[in-house]
């Protein structure tokens, strides 16, 4: 039973972060009809995604360099980061709010993830062209 639940999940991730823009514009569409507010829901949609381009951009990554570590290299990326931002509010402030921290590097890895999805789609579609001898 535990088995099917995990396994139907696993099929639903992977055919969600297959094309992540795609899912964006779903996800966006579904919240917009439950919320109402344009910018309330394309903060969640956003955060969402990411979760999305997180898997996709690291399977990316792992076929296009032949390595099992793009996943890891971007969770390091995010705590580099937030350790980095956290340091920052921690100097200006004196204290650090981790979920304000925590929601920046989420947002920020969003944009970076989205722009690194559309750099490893067009450098494998050329890998494949030039190399599809």
């Amino acid at each position: 039973m535990l088995n099917g639940f995990v396994s139907l999940l696993s099929t639903l991730y992977a055919v969600l972060a297959v094309a992540p823009y795609l899912t964006f514009a779903l996800f966006w569409f579904i919240i917009f009809l439950i919320l109402k507010d344009k910018k309330m829901t394309t903060r969640f949609t956003m955060d969402i995604t990411t979760l999305f381009l997180l898997g996709s951009v690291s399977l990316m990554w792992n076929k296009l360099f032949h390595t099992q570590f793009g996943f890891w290299l971007i969770v390091l990326i995010l705590l580099i980061a937030f350790g980095i931002i956290g340091g920052y509010q921690n100097h200006l402030k004196g204290e650090t709010n981790l979920i304000k921290v925590g929601r920046l590097v989420w947002r920020l890895s969003f944009v970076g993830l989205s722009a690194l999805y559309i750099l490893l789609f067009v450098v494998h579609i050329g890998k494949n062209y030039l190399f599809s001898t």
